[in-house]
């Protein structure tokens, strides 16, 4: 359990949240102070993956998948063709990229998982 003495009870909730993702821990939104202070505290190692991180991972497949067409209009992290390049940028970056490419949206979605 964690200790209200912590270091982290002193961040709100955003910052906690920001932080364990900064980390490439598995946090949602909707986790609570407290569950995101565990997870920082290595008290608790898993979750429910973040619905957004699964957009991130599709666009990446997606990106590797049609490299050679995407190749020269692709300006962003995506160009490094690392798989987690989408986990640099915010999840309001990802929503605007599956929405500039709606009609690519379903090949994107096909690679969800």
């Amino acid at each position: 359990m964690t200790s209200c003495n912590s270091v982290w009870a002193r961040c709100n909730h955003t910052e906690l949240y920001q932080v364990a993702r900064d980390a490439g821990l598995p946090a949602v939104p909707s986790d609570s102070p407290e569950k995101l202070i565990a997870l920082l505290e290595g008290e608790r190692t898993t979750g429910e993956v973040h619905e957004i991180d699964r957009w991130r991972n599709a666009i990446m497949v997606f990106v590797n998948d049609f490299w050679p067409k995407l190749q020269s209009q692709i300006e962003c992290p995506a160009k490094s063709r690392d798989p987690r390049a989408c986990y640099g940028c915010p999840d309001q970056q990802v929503i605007a990229c599956l929405v500039k490419n709606e009609p690519l949206k379903h090949y994107i979605e096909i690679r969800r998982k």
